[in-house]
C-alpha cells in the first residue's frame, strides 16, 4: 500500500481538524468542503472500498456519522444533512469514508438524477439475479 492521506491524519502525521475519534473511527473536517461543517467519518483501519470495511468499523462509521449529523443540525441550524460515500473510480481518496454534509436552502450543491427507465421485466430479472448474488 502506498501513502494514504487519511492513514496519515489518523496517525497524526498529517494535519487535519480532527473533531472526534474513537478506537474505530476518526472524524475531521473535509479540506475541500461542500459547506462549512462538512465532516468525514473515516474508519481507522485502512480499507479502500465500502465492501472492504470490517463489520465493527462499518457499524461505528454509521453510528458516529449519526452523532455528527445531530450535532451539526443543532449547531448550524441546517435545513438538512446529506450523507454520502463513493466507491471505485468515483472516490477521491483510496480509503473508505462517509461524508456528513450540512445543507442549507440554495447552498448550490445539487444531485443530478438522469431519467432512467426500467421495465417491470428488467426489475424482476435484476431482483432475481441480485437475490441469488446475495445468497438470499
Amino acid at each position: 500500500m502506498g501513502s494514504c492521506v487519511f492513514c496519515e491524519i489518523i496517525n497524526k502525521r498529517e494535519d487535519a481538524f480532527i473533531i472526534f475519534e474513537t478506537e474505530y473511527v476518526c472524524c475531521f473536517f473535509d479540506k475541500y468542503p461542500i459547506n462549512k461543517g462538512h465532516v468525514l467519518v473515516v474508519p481507522k483501519k485502512h480499507a479502500p472500498e465500502f465492501t472492504d470495511v470490517d463489520p465493527k468499523s462499518l457499524s461505528q462509521v454509521i453510528l458516529v456519522a449519526q452523532k455528527v449529523a445531530k450535532a451539526l443540525e443543532t449547531l448550524l441550524k441546517t435545513d438538512g444533512i446529506t450523507m454520502m460515500q463513493n466507491n471505485g473510480i468515483f472516490k477521491d481518496v483510496d480509503h473508505y469514508h462517509m461524508h456528513v454534509i450540512p445543507r442549507f436552502v440554495n447552498d448550490g450543491f445539487s444531485w443530478v438524477e438522469p431519467e432512467v427507465k426500467v421495465s417491470r421485466e428488467e426489475f424482476t430479472l435484476l431482483r432475481d439475479r441480485l437475490k441469488k448474488a446475495m445468497h438470499l
